[in-house]
């Protein structure tokens, strides 16, 4: 080719280009030869049913246009919140119905230091507190600044109430290491950095006091303006008052656990029977009483979970005391590891005498995964959230709800709404 063909070569559109090289049922042997062929695609006009047709949004007089932001709904006493997969920069967290599976309300939170912290609460408007979590915004990653934050969103997203945290704050973030006070004025947390409690006064923005406590915690078990927690050294429960300035301070101590008593990471709280629930590391169920204060005599497990074939995992108290639901996986190999198996059974209990109630596997609960469960907060029903069954290769992921009770299945609902990847489920707090 000479340098003139070479130039009426280069000047032919792009798109009688592709149409010169496409293939059709003649040229077989060029397709085997390795020629690239592309497909045909139609133009279609905007017009009915298309968005950019006669359903383009009105462009109004103002410029710029207002922003429109929606006031937040808190949950009501039959929803749950619905934590999200996500991003480490951000995780959203959305009011679900768990009977219809429809979800909405959502607020995006900044993550924790290691898990999600994050608390929802019951309300009746959108001046009620909403969500409240403790925060971790790094603008360099692990190499720059960071704010620590304690945020209560309600109302306008735009503006959350934040409290910033003293640049040393370093908020426990395991699962019952954290709490609101029943009258929703203290967020109270256990920190790393001070081996001890902090305590954050909400009302007052600020945060009001901190008691360093070695070999104690992380544990946030709170009736009223007490917290009491673990040490697990000296076989103790120990008990702190919160005074009316805010400051947290030891008033007692109960060495009434056993000599074989091993603590574990993660317990949580039933907050009308004032009852703390804590699975150890040995598989001993524990259930604190701490209606009238610390115990005064040994306290021995109600059971224990351990089971043949697999591990348990996460352990849940309901909000009346009178059910425990056990999480166990496929492996023997601990659950806290990266190894732990996946979640293929929960085991509903008496959270007396931990009689089996119900055995609630995969098959029984209509799911092909358990991604977390939850009590409703009145205790009568568990909902698990988990992938549904598989459809030409794909599942959405589906909100079963069981009696407490009986564990018979009360409903079932696919999830629905601007919701994808559920983590966690979480049951709101009443604020009293």
């Amino acid at each position: 080719m000479n340098r003139t063909s070479r130039m009426v070569a280069a000047t032919v559109p792009l798109a009688l280009a592709l149409s010169l090289t496409a293939c059709s049922s003649d040229d077989e042997s060029s397709a085997a030869a390795g020629e690239v062929t592309y497909p045909t695609v139609p133009y279609t006009t905007p017009g009915e049913g298309i968005s950019l047709g006669h359903d383009d949004q009105e462009i109004g007089d103002t410029i710029p246009e207002p922003l429109h932001v929606s006031e937040i709904q808190p949950a009501n006493e039959n929803e749950l919140l619905a934590v999200i997969g996500g991003s480490q920069l951000e995780l959203g967290v959305n009011i679900i119905d768990p009977v219809t599976g429809v979800a909405a309300g959502r607020v995006v939170v900044g993550p924790g230091i290691w898990d999600p912290v994050i608390h929802g609460f019951v309300g009746e408007t959108t001046s009620d507190p909403a969500v409240l979590a403790a925060e971790v915004w790094r603008p360099r990653g692990s190499r720059g600044a960071a704010d620590f934050t304690v945020t209560t969103y309600s109302g306008d997203l735009l503006e959350p109430d934040e409290i910033e945290l003293p640049d040393y704050a370093r908020v426990h973030s395991r699962p019952g290491s954290n709490a609101v006070t029943s009258d929703g004025k203290y967020f109270v947390t256990w920190d790393d950095g001070l081996y001890g409690v902090r305590v954050v006064d909400l009302e007052a923005g600020r945060e009001s006091g901190a008691l360093q406590i070695v070999g104690c915690g992380p544990f946030t078990w709170l009736v009223d303006h007490e917290i009491y927690s673990v040490c697990e050294d000296t076989r103790e429960l120990i008990r702190i008052s919160i005074d009316d300035s805010g400051v947290p301070t030891e008033t007692a101590r109960a060495k009434v656990l056993p000599d074989d008593f091993v603590s574990t990471r993660k317990v949580t709280w039933a907050a009308e029977a004032r009852k703390g629930l804590l699975l150890s590391a040995t598989g001993d169920v524990f259930v604190f009483d701490f209606s009238d204060g610390l115990p005064d005599g040994p306290i021995a497990p109600i059971g224990n979970a351990g089971q043949d074939g697999g591990r348990f995992a996460e352990g849940i108290i309901d909000n009346t005391g009178a059910r425990i639901a056990v999480e166990y996986t496929d492996t023997a190999v601990h659950p806290h590891s990266g190894r732990g198996g996946d979640v293929v059974k929960i085991d509903l209990f008496d959270a007396t005498t931990f009689a089996p109630i119900r055995s609630l596997d995969l098959a029984t609960l209509g799911l092909t995964d358990i991604a977390s469960a939850a009590f409703s907060v009145n205790g009568e029903v568990l909902y698990v959230v988990g992938a549904g069954p598989e459809v030409d290769g794909e599942s959405t992921q589906r909100i079963v709800g069981v009696s407490a009770s009986t564990g018979e299945q009360v409903s079932a609902a696919d999830v629905t709404g601007t919701v994808d990847d559920i983590r966690t489920l979480l049951t709101p707090q009443v604020i009293r």
